[in-house]
């Protein structure tokens, strides 16, 4: 069955969407590498799973979901793909020995391995003494399958990852979008691996699909100005977009993409975290116009909301923690603003952010559980606006909410 490329927006109705079940990955880590691969801590992944069922139990009522391991198995049945990936793994990481080895095994299980992580060969002094266990490490991150790839319209964008740990994650992906019989786009915006510039950094909880022609995107501690102007450029050289609205977000922890800040909930509503976007220390953003490859208007606003007003979309900011900034800030820590539509008004979040479920139910929301909609027990009908509730306690400690961890591919046209 055709995978089509198909996304102009945020909330549109959700056609197909790539998610990661998370494995043995996740429990490869110790206390001593946790750092290593981005995370503040280890854990547990029978918790995380059982949330993270609820997550895809949900969407699989909704659209079509696939597994990003099916996906990679796949391309790896092809000789020529699974020995260049092999190749380039293996230089990224410093370990050749390990080539001849991996091809040997069958397409599902490298897949795997490539996941969960490949034990070294200690074929020297220096590599028997080196502390990790892993050849090719594992990579936990995965199951955030929106970082490394992201859809615009009918192209892709693979992305240029700020950190070493996350560049593996980039460059299966890129196999799936380039190699996969099934994958139906018109190819590729920009290639973030093939950015040997370090300073060219794009990842995809920075990019925000508003419109056919209007795109917003985080500068973060993630995405940087100079990868912005270059994915920009790349972008408006193929059209449509033709409009761009660049947020300066802070480069903290708590912030490391626009989309731990501001997502789309509804037509003209968003959930925001109150002192980054509508307090009076707003971020501040510009609207680059661009015709053709090249910008033609900068204009700078006092923030994204503002920014968007100009360009004709009223949008009424819900909170993330509702009033108080106590709860505002500890319920944005634990990806309170970072909220998934399956459809305009329906959308996916954590249990756990009761402040912000409040505020979107003050907001017109009906609140509904999982495993109600899940068992059948709560049917969704298209046109409420709702917010599906999912156990996130573990999950969100990766630091992370429902949109991380969700990569649509298509969605109907609003």
């Amino acid at each position: 069955m055709s995978i089509r490329i198909a996304l102009d927006s945020e909330i549109g109705p959700l056609d197909t969407v790539v998610v990661h079940t998370p494995g043995a990955e996740m429990e490869n880590m110790t206390p001593d590498t946790a750092e290593q691969v981005l995370y503040d801590d280890i854990l547990s992944l029978p918790l995380a799973l059982r949330e993270h069922r609820q997550l895809t139990g949900v969407l699989e009522q909704v659209a079509r979901v696939v597994e990003f391991r099916d996906l990679l198995a796949d391309v790896l049945d092809k000789s020529q793909v699974r020995r260049a990936l092999l190749e380039e793994l293996c230089r990224l990481y410093d370990c050749p020995e390990l080539t001849e080895d991996l091809m040997a095994l069958g397409s599902r299980e490298l897949a795997r391995q490539l996941v969960e992580g490949t034990p070294k060969k200690s074929i020297s002094l220096e590599k028997f003494l080196s502390p990790t266990r892993y050849a090719i490490p594992p990579l936990p991150n995965t199951f955030f399958t929106r970082d490394a790839t992201m859809c615009l319209n009918n192209r892709v964008i693979i992305g240029s990852m700020a950190y070493k740990a996350r560049v593996a994650e980039a460059l299966l992906l890129k196999s799936v979008f380039k190699y996969h019989d099934d994958v139906d786009s018109r190819g590729f915006y920009f290639d973030g691996t093939d950015q040997p510039d370090s300073e060219v950094t794009i990842e995809g909880g920075d990019l925000l699909v508003i419109r056919e022609d209007l795109v917003v995107i985080g500068y973060s501690e993630r995405t940087s100005v100079v990868g912005i102007d270059t994915l920009m450029r790349r972008i408006a050289s193929q059209g449509p977009v033709r409009n761009f609205i660049v947020v300066e977000i802070p480069k903290t922890r708590a912030t490391i993409h626009l989309d731990m800040i501001f997502t789309m909930v509804d037509r003209h509503k968003s959930v925001v975290f109150p002192p980054l976007i509508t307090g009076l220390h707003r971020c501040r953003a510009f609207h680059c116009h661009f015709d053709g490859g090249e910008a033609t208007r900068i204009e700078e606003y006092s923030g994204v909301l503002q920014a968007l007003s100009a360009l004709d979309l009223e949008l009424e900011p819900v909170a993330c923690g509702g009033a108080d900034q106590f709860h505002q800030e500890r319920e944005q820590w634990a990806s309170g603003a970072n909220f998934f539509a399956f459809g305009p008004g329906q959308i996916l979040g954590y249990s756990h952010n009761e402040h912000t479920v409040e505020a979107l139910q003050q907001a017109g929301f009906n609140v509904a559980a999982a495993e109600e909609v899940m068992s059948g027990k709560r049917a969704l009908d298209a046109d409420e606006r709702i917010v599906v509730t999912i156990d996130g306690a573990e999950l969100s400690r990766g630091g992370g909410g429902c949109r991380c961890m969700t990569m649509p591919l298509a969605r109907q046209s609003l």
